[in-house]
C-alpha cells in the first residue's frame, strides 16, 4: 500500500500483512474511545495504527512499552531512542502519547474508553493474561481487541481462549497472519457464533497445517484460511466490525 511506504523498512516482526491490518483497525470509527497499544518496541505498529487514525479521526495512539531489555523474550537493547526517532520520522509524533512504563502501571488511573486495544507486549502466559485483564474493562461495546502472536506463541493463544472464544462477550472473529481481532459486544448473536465457530474451524486447519510434513500442507491451510479472513480481504473487516453492531 502506497500510504505504508514509510512504514514497511521500520524494524519490528510485524507481516506486511500485519502492518495493513493494523492500518485498516487504526481507521475503525464506530464508537468512541483512544487507541492502547501495549508493546511498540521500535514503532512499526506505532506508526501503522496511527497513520490509520489520522485518515479518519482526531483519537490518539497511547503507546505503552518501559523500552527495557527483555532478554527471556529475546530483546536485549533499549528502545525508546529509536521508537520516539521514528514516530516522529514518519510524521506521527503529534498522534503518539508515548508511555514509557509497564501496561500495569499505565493502567493505573486510566479512565478513558478504549476503542482499539492492541496487545503485543510480553508473550509470556501471565503477561498477557495481566494485560488482558488490566485493559480489557476500559474498551467500550463495539470496540476491538486485537493481539499478536495468537497462532505461533503458546501465551496469546491461551489468553485468546480463555478469555475470548470461550466467552460470549466477543464475535467478529478476523484473523491475519498471526494477528487475531475480535470486536467486543453486550452478547454474542447466533449469526455470529456460526460464523466465528467457521473461523476458528479454518484456524485449526491451518495450525495443524504448520505443524505438518504433508507436502504443501502449510500452503494449503493458509489458502484456507485466507479464504475468510486474509488481508486480502482486510475491507472486510472493516465491513463485518461495523455492519454488526447492531445485531
Amino acid at each position: 500500500m502506497k500510504e505504508l511506504e514509510d512504514v514497511y523498512p521500520l524494524p519490528g516482526m510485524l507481516t506486511f500483512g500485519e502492518v495493513e491490518c493494523l492500518y485498516r483497525l487504526g481507521q475503525i470509527n464506530h464508537c468512541n474511545g483512544v487507541i492502547v497499544e501495549i508493546g511498540s518496541w521500535k514503532g512499526r505498529s506505532t506508526v501503522a495504527l496511527a497513520s490509520g487514525a489520522s485518515r479518519v479521526h482526531d483519537a490518539k495512539v497511547y503507546a505503552i512499552d518501559p523500552h527495557k531489555p527483555l532478554p527471556v523474550e529475546g530483546y536485549t537493547e533499549d528502545t525508546e531512542a529509536a521508537f520516539m526517532a521514528n514516530i516522529k520520522r514518519t510524521g506521527v509524533a503529534d498522534r503518539v502519547v508515548p508511555m514509557i512504563m509497564t501496561s500495569e502501571q499505565a493502567a493505573r488511573g486510566w479512565n478513558q474508553p478504549v476503542r482499539l486495544l492492541w496487545i503485543d507486549g510480553d508473550h509470556r502466559y501471565e503477561s498477557v493474561k495481566l494485560d488482558f485483564t488490566l485493559w480489557e474493562p476500559h474498551v467500550v461495546v463495539g470496540g476491538i481487541i486485537a493481539m499478536h502472536d495468537t497462532i505461533r506463541k503458546k501465551g496469546p493463544k491461551r489468553v485468546l481462549w480463555e478469555n475470548v472464544f470461550l466467552s460470549g462477550r466477543f464475535q467478529g472473529i478476523a484473523i491475519v497472519d498471526n494477528i487475531t481481532a475480535v470486536r467486543k459486544v453486550e452478547k454474542r448473536s447466533l449469526t455470529g457464533k456460526l460464523r466465528d465457530y467457521l473461523t476458528l474451524a479454518l484456524r485449526g486447519v491451518y495450525i495443524a497445517a504448520r505443524k505438518s510434513r504433508v507436502p504443501y500442507s502449510k500452503s494449503v491451510g493458509r489458502s484456507l484460511l485466507k479464504i475468510l479472513t486474509h488481508q486480502s480481504w482486510m475491507p472486510v473487516i472493516l465491513l463485518v466490525f461495523t455492519a454488526s453492531i447492531a445485531r
